[in-house]
């Protein structure tokens, strides 16, 4: 099983303009398919969100790539999880659109990326 968990709150960038909103992309980078699932967890509120999706090869039917959109961000520290039930490294591709309240992208994080900022 592959995971990836982000704390996320509307100064992750550290930006002058704080993060109102994301949208998660998931690719999947392999021939078969795999299940993944998109959430929130907040420590005070809970679950904010689950999406469940399947990816995999255009050939099997499914799509390579599922987008999430608008996912709000708000100054109180949440977790983004995302998890799939393959564990071979690299099997899926992620990038993270960081928004303003207006809609303007304010940065893009990507695994690697991501990575990084874990360590």
């Amino acid at each position: 099983m592959g995971a990836y968990i982000l704390e996320i709150h509307e100064g992750m960038l550290q930006t002058a303009v704080p993060i109102k909103y994301i949208d998660v992309e998931v690719a999947f980078a392999g021939d078969d398919g795999a299940d993944v699932y998109v959430g929130g967890i907040s420590p005070t509120s809970g679950e904010l969100y689950r999406h469940i999706f399947h990816i995999g090869a255009e050939s099997t039917g499914s799509s390579r790539n599922h987008i999430i959109h608008d996912l709000n961000v708000s100054p109180h520290m949440w977790q983004l999880r995302i998890i799939s039930n393959k564990s071979r490294p690299y099997h899926l591709e992620i990038r993270v659109y960081c928004r303003s309240a207006c809609g303007q992208t304010l940065g893009v994080l990507s695994e690697h990326q991501m990575i990084k900022l874990s360590d």
